[in-house]
């Protein structure tokens, strides 16, 4: 990733269409949820995401979790509740709950919730990420990951080497990235994430791009980086955005 990278038609078109398209987003976002990778992915066809397990996951708008949301793991044994969010609390304050079946594991508050929340347990229920925007639409994005042991609930660093490592090479000052978590791969072992430069005019020749990793959960070690080809098609094969 040395010098400046080519930002292929693709993203660069995706790019123009989000900022074309930024008023009409940000009035759906609060009713629909609308996420960013839903317009940068273009999102593929809903079969793709409806035949992969590890595609799926929740999506909430904000004024959604003012009311309790349930979502359990796939087997069933643990929940996570979201809920606590004001409209009329500027720091965007809600809660995270997670349950084995009545019994209270842990807590966690989140901040900054203002569209696109997503959680996605990984498919053998031993873990789970979520994921929001708190800016609107297009973000900025981050993501938060846990791992139940022992009937303990821990988060994870699985982000932080990934992210900085892109950051060195690829940040819109004005902005920041956004973080993206896509899918679990083998279990809750790995975590295909990507980390992008926020898509509007303002980051430069780089808005848009945006490259995937595969990541271990527990430490956020890298195992694999994918190429900015690679990236795109990896979001349009799983988007995982669409239940």
């Amino acid at each position: 990733m040395n010098g400046v990278p080519h930002v292929s038609p693709f993203l660069r078109d995706v790019g123009i269409q989000i900022a074309n398209a930024m008023k009409w987003v940000e009035k759906c976002a609060v009713r629909k949820g609308v996420l960013l990778i839903s317009l940068l992915c273009l999102c593929s066809q809903a079969g793709n995401a409806d035949e992969r397990d590890d595609c799926r996951g929740r999506e909430f708008g904000a004024v959604e979790l003012q009311g309790d949301q349930q979502v359990p793991s796939p087997d069933k044994k643990y929940s996570v509740v979201l809920g606590g969010y004001n409209e009329n609390n500027e720091s965007g304050r809600g809660w995270l709950r997670v349950f084995q079946g009545r019994k209270l594991l842990s807590r966690f508050t989140l901040k900054h919730l203002s569209a696109g929340i997503w959680l996605n347990w990984a498919p053998d229920s031993n873990a789970f990420f979520l994921m929001w925007s708190d800016g609107g639409a297009i973000g900025n994005f981050h993501v938060r990951v846990f791992r139940i042991r022992n009937d303990r609930v821990v988060e994870l660093p699985t982000m932080k080497i990934a992210e900085a490592e892109f950051a060195t090479e690829h940040y819109c000052r004005s902005r920041r990235n956004n973080s993206l978590a896509l899918r679990w791969p083998n279990g809750s072992d790995s975590l295909v994430i990507a980390t992008g430069v926020y898509p509007t005019s303002d980051c430069g020749k780089d808005l848009g791009f945006t490259i995937a990793y595969v990541v271990r959960t527990d430490d956020g070690k890298i195992i694999k980086r994918y190429s900015q080809t690679q990236t795109e098609t990896l979001m349009k094969t799983c988007s995982p955005f669409m239940d």
